[in-house]
């Protein structure tokens, strides 16, 4: 079944640009991913800063790192879930003829499907995972039995890691959908995305090219000048002394591409999420103001 990208996408920005109770849920996890930026810094600039210490901190530093990471990593994806489980119920609600919409209401109503939308999201990551470890084994094996001639053959199977990681991307959002708004359990709602993958594939696979390239286009464009002279900060320690003008330049830059960051990626996970909530409807319904299932509505 095909449906009109240009109705599907032009209906995302509208729903997008007028609830603006949505850019709450996302900007708030736009910002809590943005500090993903200190924790990818700071490998490179602590150890600079420790370098002309008596005792040697580079145990102490990995170990805390590693904590703080891993608190991260566990805090994010229950935040995610959230997120995603709460502006799918505000696209739908809209959909449905809703005009006013509650933060705090919307997120009570995600719980029920928290359990089972972050099963689907960790399931997805430990396969989406293995896959690329296979991947990096096969070019590992290559360049081994080769003597390094095998790095010009992993070129293009590196490349296949794009499309798989696309292609989940967009089986979990489909199957995330079948848990909101058809009410699935994990296992039938991952059969459902890849069924509705599987026999959409060409529709689906060029609206994901289109959400996904636009989107990163436009925040690239806005957020790399901006990042440049951020990692940059540990040019700032590579001499005895610091480089005060390099470091605050650097500190500036963040402290406006942290914020920008939060609220870009908070308006492209609302439209995205707004443009395969509709596509999901477009596909599994004649028309997208059908009745929906009593829990995606309650």
């Amino acid at each position: 079944m095909n449906f009109d990208f240009g109705e599907v996408l032009s209906r995302a920005w509208q729903i997008t640009w007028k609830h603006k109770v949505l850019w709450i849920i996302g900007i708030l996890i736009g910002f809590f991913t943005s500090l993903m930026f200190p924790l990818m810094i700071s490998p490179i600039v602590l150890p600079a800063l420790i370098q002309n210490e008596r005792m040697d901190l580079a145990l102490p530093f990995l170990a805390g790192f590693a904590v703080v990471f891993l608190l991260f990593m566990l805090a994010l994806y229950p935040l995610s879930t959230l997120a995603q489980t709460s502006l799918t119920l505000g696209v739908v609600d809209v959909q449905q003829g809703g005009e006013r919409l509650s933060v705090s209401e919307l997120l009570r109503r995600s719980l029920p499907f928290f359990w089972r939308a972050l099963g689907l999201m960790l399931l997805f990551a430990a396969g989406l995972t293995l896959v690329i470890i296979i991947i990096q084994l096969i070019g590992l094996f290559l360049m081994i039995v080769t003597l390094g001639m095998g790095a010009i053959c992993m070129a293009p199977l590196s490349f296949l890691m794009y499309p798989i990681i696309y292609g989940s991307t967009v089986w979990m959002e489909q199957a995330m959908n079948g848990i909101i708004i058809d009410n699935m359990n994990v296992m039938e709602a991952a059969r459902h995305g890849w069924n509705l993958l599987r026999n959409n594939f060409m529709s689906l696979g060029l609206m994901a090219l289109i959400i996904y390239f636009g989107v990163g286009m436009i925040t690239g464009i806005v957020l790399v000048p901006m990042l440049i002279p951020v990692f940059m900060l540990p040019l700032g320690f590579l001499e005895h002394e610091v480089n005060w003008a390099i470091v605050s330049i650097s500190v500036v830059c963040a402290a406006v591409s942290i914020p920008l960051f939060a609220i870009l990626s908070g308006l492209s996970l609302v439209f995205t999420k707004s443009a395969w909530v509709l596509a999901y409807l477009r596909l599994t319904r004649k028309t997208g103001s059908q009745p929906l299932p009593k829990e995606a509505m309650a």
